[in-house]
């Protein structure tokens, strides 16, 4: 709970609040044998998964289903596995393999939900890149896959100084020697690595969906997400739990989550079009989802 160097005083309500949670907690269901649990809870837990580039809605997904009370919803549950995840991708490790990664950092609060039979819910866009480790661990597992206009992501991530000295850049993707961004990386502008980012993030997501049914998967464009209580209503419909009113819903989605401070540069609709241009060459799959006519 205590970060380096903190003092007892500068301890905050939130940080004993955290402790509470991820610490303690009471057992509700009938256990006969302790050494059986992990495979009871594998086979009937029904966990939910966003995944996503980041920078596209997990948060206040989080808020939203906090607010429905359907079950333990974490953002950014710790370990916070952005390296992990960024060696997933990058590495050809077996199913089995990535399975034990990701229990190593979250058996803990998959046992917690399970013995007080409530839902595990987990927002952190990091799920990503262990996909189909989770789709074959959980059997009842489903996704909720975010999907943000590129060039809104890239605004972001520029604002946020990603590739350039962002304290999490050792943990964001690059490209790998056999892809053909490998040699011009260096050369590539802000804009390109960024919209080759948020490209390659929804390719390895889309490949992923492929191995998963219908039922188990959701997209959800994160503009809808922001604007249209509907759409959390659809969310809450695919994971089958009751939803909270539009008035409370609107209440939510009116008040910005994880708002950066405004700058300079231009949102989407003020780029020149040379720069539209670049970003939409870097980015073919928003022609997918519909950003691109």
């Amino acid at each position: 709970m205590r970060k380096k160097n903190k003092n007892i005083s500068d301890i905050t309500f939130k940080d004993a609040k955290n402790y509470l949670i991820n610490e303690r907690y009471k057992i509700k269901k009938q256990i006969q044998s302790f050494i059986d649990l992990p495979e009871k809870m594998f086979a009937e837990m029904a966990p939910v998964f966003s995944v996503s580039t980041g920078r596209a809605g997990s948060e206040l997904l989080e808020k939203l289903m906090n607010e429905s009370k359907i079950g333990n919803v974490y953002h950014e549950a710790r370990p916070l596995m952005y390296y992990g995840s960024k060696l997933v991708f990058e590495t050809n490790q077996d199913i089995k393999s990535i399975q034990i990664a990701y229990l190593n950092a979250r058996y803990d609060l998959l046992k917690k939900a399970y013995l007080e039979e409530c839902r595990y819910i987990e927002t952190n866009n990091r799920n990503t890149f262990f996909i189909r480790a989770l789709s074959e661990l959980f059997p009842k597992s489903k996704f909720i896959h975010l999907v943000r206009h590129p060039g809104d992501f890239v605004r972001s991530g520029i604002r946020r100084k990603y590739y350039k000295g962002n304290e999490y850049d050792d943990s964001r993707l690059t490209p790998i020697v056999i892809e053909e961004a490998y040699n011009n990386w260096n050369e590539f502008s802000d804009i390109e690595k960024i919209g080759w980012l948020w490209n390659t993030t929804n390719n390895f997501i889309e490949k992923e969906k492929l191995h998963l049914t219908a039922d188990r998967v959701l997209l959800i464009k994160s503009e809808d997400l922001f604007s249209k209580p509907e759409t959390y209503n659809k969310i809450c419909k695919f994971i089958n739990e009751p939803t909270p009113k539009d008035s409370i819903i609107k209440s939510i989605i009116k008040r910005p989550t994880n708002k950066q401070k405004q700058n300079s540069y231009p949102k989407w609709n003020d780029w020149n079009e040379n720069d539209k241009q670049l970003l939409i060459k870097m980015t073919p799959l928003g022609t997918k989802y519909g950003f691109w006519n």
